[in-house]
Formats: C-alpha cells, sequence, structure tokens
C-alpha cells in the first residue's frame, strides 16, 4: 500500500509540472498572437493610407481597429519589488490574471519592451514574468 502512495505522489508532480509547462506554452502562443495582430493592424493602416492618397485625399493620421490587449488596467496587476543588476524594479507573474494577459500581449505586439504612464516594461525571456521600471525624465 506504502509504495502505491508514493507512485501516486510523484505522478502527481508530474502531472502538476506538466500543467504549468503547458500553461507557459499557452502564454507564448497568446504573445505571438499578439505579435501577428500587431503586423495586421500595421498593414491595415498602410493600405488605408495608401487607398487616402490614391483617392486625393489629405494623409492624416488613421485611427487603426481597437487591438485586443493594449489596455490593461495597472490597478489590476499585482507587483513584487525586486533587484537587478541596474537596481530596483518591480515584477508580477500573474499569469492567471485577464490584465496580465492583456499586458503581456501588448507587450509581444511592441517586441516585449514599451513604455507607458512613465514606466519602461519587459517581458522576460520566460515569457510569464513582466518587470517595470519608473524611467527617467529625459526619455
Amino acid at each position: 500500500m506504502e509504495k502505491q502512495v508514493t507512485l501516486d505522489v510523484v505522478a502527481l508532480a508530474e502531472l502538476r509540472k506538466a500543467v504549468e509547462e503547458l500553461k507557459e506554452r499557452v502564454l507564448k502562443i497568446e504573445i505571438d498572437l499578439g505579435v501577428i495582430e500587431s503586423g495586421y493592424d500595421a498593414v491595415y493602416n498602410a493600405l488605408e493610407v495608401n487607398v487616402l492618397m490614391s483617392a486625393g485625399e489629405p494623409s492624416s493620421p488613421v485611427a487603426r481597429p481597437e487591438a485586443k490587449g493594449e489596455s490593461w488596467d495597472l490597478g489590476k496587476i499585482p507587483w513584487i519589488d525586486a533587484a537587478g543588476g541596474k537596481g530596483p524594479y518591480q515584477k508580477s507573474e500573474d499569469v492567471n490574471n485577464p490584465e496580465f494577459k492583456a499586458m503581456l500581449k501588448d507587450l509581444g505586439a511592441h517586441k516585449g519592451k514599451l513604455y507607458k504612464n512613465g514606466l519602461f516594461y519587459w517581458a522576460f525571456p520566460s515569457g510569464a514574468t513582466v518587470g517595470r521600471k519608473r524611467v527617467r525624465k529625459g526619455r
């Protein structure tokens, strides 16, 4: 009986690990989809401007369709203070939070780095952690 319980504990630990790996893969796929969506938006804007110019319309900024993931509420994402080689920063790993997922998607559309509301955001290579740091006024 004891041997069977030990095997079940090992199997459960392996299953948990597999589930976590699957969650990370799904998150990376969502980021890739954000990049593809961003490319679509760029092509759409270029075509729209081209149509306006060929019709003799003045070229003015064209409002692109609202891309998913571009608006995320910072107040709904938990941040933890951390320190790195370039000083203090904050990080978040709340992959089950819809706001966090939207932020990751937006980061994916911007090659993993962006500035928003005076803060610099970047995605860690794992794809499941985001860091942020206040930027100096010169930027």
